[in-house]
């Protein structure tokens, strides 16, 4: 259902529709937010001008205990006095949580974008590492290929050559008159 209504903030913030969000305060100070406060709906706690997904937990707010069972999604919504079921113990360490938790909504927006920013740079190095590893796999096969096809020429040393005798400017041709008299002159 939140891919629903997060598909249906996405269509009403292209066209422009100004979305009305309700607002609770908890005892601590911190301001929860949410469309519609009922089960299955979206939830933030709002730090200056950032929204974050409350964490899971039980939040009593103005008589009522808002239930988170999923990050950012209200699971139920109980009135105040049907808490009796817990033992008295659990209620004084969810409450010590939620006002640990609800205190610091700096702390929360701070560790959810870190936690976001480290796994973003995680998931790039591991692009990066299997485009490293697919570039290197391409140059092998590259390599494997040429040295297939290298693989027919080798060198023959026995292999005899036929030397062409070459009459470089008329060295074996017939002597003209001229070159007879220019031949006695150069040999004095």
């Amino acid at each position: 259902m939140s891919k629903d209504r997060t598909l249906l903030n996405k269509a009403r913030a292209v066209l422009g529709i100004e979305v009305k969000l309700e607002q609770m305060t908890l005892p601590n100070g911190a301001v929860l937010e949410a469309e519609v406060f009922e089960a299955g709906a979206e939830i933030f706690v709002v730090a200056e001008d950032e929204r974050v997904p409350v964490p899971v937990g039980d939040y009593e707010v103005e008589g009522k205990v808002i239930v988170v069972t999923e990050e950012g999604v209200i699971g139920e919504i109980k009135e105040a006095g049907a808490e009796e079921e817990a033992p008295a113990t659990e209620e004084v360490v969810e409450e010590e949580e939620l006002e640990s938790e609800a205190a610091s909504p700096k702390k929360i927006v701070k560790s959810i974008s870190e936690e976001m920013f480290f796994s973003e740079i995680e998931k790039l190095r591991n692009e990066i590492n299997e485009l490293k590893l697919s570039k290197v796999e391409e140059v092998v096969e590259l390599a494997a290929v040429e040295l297939s096809e290298v693989e027919g020429i080798s060198h023959n040393p026995e292999r005899a050559t036929e030397s062409k005798n070459l009459n470089l400017y008329a060295q074996n041709g017939q002597n003209t008159i001229q070159d007879r008299i220019f031949n006695k002159i150069n040999n004095k």
